[in-house]
């Protein structure tokens, strides 16, 4: 029986659920029951990024310990499986499920005894709301183009994963599509990235920059582990990865025969780049396809929290149905 691993981003938890979110849901969640019904074996997964400065920040907007707002605000994501009949299998949080923080300890402990992780001085702009450093020549005007706002200028020493070193095996991957990339615009958008030259990235926050808030980098405290090291790691930490218990890993990730990501343009560098090269250091299986959507917009904005043009999805579900 042919086997199919399935997820849907994990979005930030800092304000309430979007349609947009919603409608990645809805898109994963037909390829989930096709899927099912073509006689496969499916597991489906979601879940929430609790490990966020955005998330911080809007605790802190609220007047409340973050840990009450993640709460509060996940509840809200993982309810929606009743008003769009989402057919999840699976639903991890990154805060709180015992899973995840093991399994990301475990993929950070192979990066760096594979010789990729180091620690330097760096200095960048960085967007909250992307949480990541942009270079110069991808502002707009000093603003996140994603987001339209200012960015903030960062200096800091954090650890930095040698993504250069995987450069040319991450383009002879995309390009055979051993890692299929629909549609192809994405898949190309990738390849252009990617023959343009691939820096180091950092891979970890200050721990006074992060309110404390985060997974801790082993043996150092003054840092934490960056959001998206351990927000992609949720894939296979719901399966056990980094414990004794990995026969679900086995079954739904390492052996099986499609392990797909639904996601929005906006992270796509994360899924098709970053992603695969932790894999690769971590000598673990990658992704055979990622299926990329474009935004919902309203007057040429995307529909997001960040942007202040969120509509309520579930009420969207109760009017109109899914």
């Amino acid at each position: 029986m042919t086997t199919n691993f399935l997820t849907v981003a994990i979005p930030y938890v800092n304000a309430e659920p979007h349609l947009g979110y919603a409608y990645e849901l809805v898109l994963a969640d037909i390829h989930a029951r096709a899927s099912r019904l073509d006689g496969a074996a499916t597991w489906f997964l979601g879940g929430t990024d609790d490990y966020s400065l955005k998330n911080v920040l809007a605790a802190e907007d609220a007047g409340v310990p973050v840990r009450e707002f993640v709460d509060a605000h996940a509840k809200r994501f993982e309810a929606l499986r009743g008003p769009l009949d989402l057919s999840f299998d699976d639903f991890i949080r990154t805060s709180v499920d015992p899973r995840h923080i093991p399994a990301v300890r475990r993929l950070w402990a192979t990066a760096a005894e594979n010789g990729d992780l180091y620690k330097q001085p760096y200095s960048g702009d960085y967007c909250v709301g992307c949480e990541r450093f942009y270079a110069p020549d991808e502002l707009d005007d000093d603003r996140c183009p994603e987001h339209l706002r200012p960015v903030e200028r960062v200096e800091e020493e954090n650890w930095f994963f040698r993504l250069s070193r995987y450069q040319d095996q991450l383009i002879d991957i995309i390009d055979s599509d051993s890692l299929r990339i629909t549609p192809a615009p994405f898949r190309n958008e990738v390849l252009a990235f990617l023959q343009s030259g691939l820096d180091d990235i950092s891979v970890s926050r200050s721990n006074e920059r992060a309110r404390g808030w985060g997974v801790p980098v082993p043996d150092d405290p003054s840092q934490v582990i960056y959001v998206w090291f351990g927000a992609l790691t949720n894939y296979i930490s719901s399966l056990d990865y980094g414990t004794s218990a990995d026969g679900q890993y086995r079954r739904w990730w390492n052996e099986a025969d499609e392990r797909c990501h639904v996601i929005g343009k906006g992270i796509l560098r994360f899924h098709a780049v970053y992603w695969p090269a932790f894999l690769l250091a971590a000598g673990e299986p990658l992704p055979t396809h990622i299926r990329v959507h474009p935004y919902l917009t309203l007057g040429q904005l995307k529909l997001s929290k960040s942007t202040g043009t969120s509509v309520d999805p579930s009420h969207i579900a109760s009017t109109y149905g899914t």
